[in-house]
């Protein structure tokens, strides 16, 4: 990976773990591999066991953080942010880290927490 990216994830980590006062703990589903925070336990047609809420996944070409909540809007409430090919049903994918972007992930991840916290 180039210094760009591996600087990006190390905010994007740094910023993540000082929200959830937590390390980030590292995981693998499938060939999926990343660092997760707020694990529970998830039930689909391929997949049964510990899944994170939140993930951070470092790509090729930028940074993707995932979230797993049963709010399908909260995502799609910060395309302005990240341009609407940025955003996916449960991703953000990440280029260029502006302040604004990274403000926008840190109330991502402040909601997140907020919506499971005592689970």
């Amino acid at each position: 990976m180039n210094d760009k990216l591996d600087l990006m994830f190390s905010d994007m980590n740094d910023m993540v773990e000082h929200v959830m006062g937590i390390v980030g703990k590292t995981f693998t589903v499938g060939k999926f591999t990343g660092l997760g925070w707020l694990d529970f336990h998830y039930v689909c047609s391929t997949y049964d066991g510990m899944y994170p809420r939140i993930s951070l996944k470092k790509q090729s070409n930028g940074v993707h953080l995932y979230v797993m909540s049963p709010d399908d809007g909260l995502l799609a409430e910060y395309e302005d942010v990240f341009g609407k090919s940025g955003i996916g049903k449960g991703c953000i994918r990440i280029k260029t880290l502006t302040p604004e972007r990274m403000a926008g992930l840190r109330e991502i991840v402040e909601k997140v927490k907020a919506m499971h916290e005592g689970e």
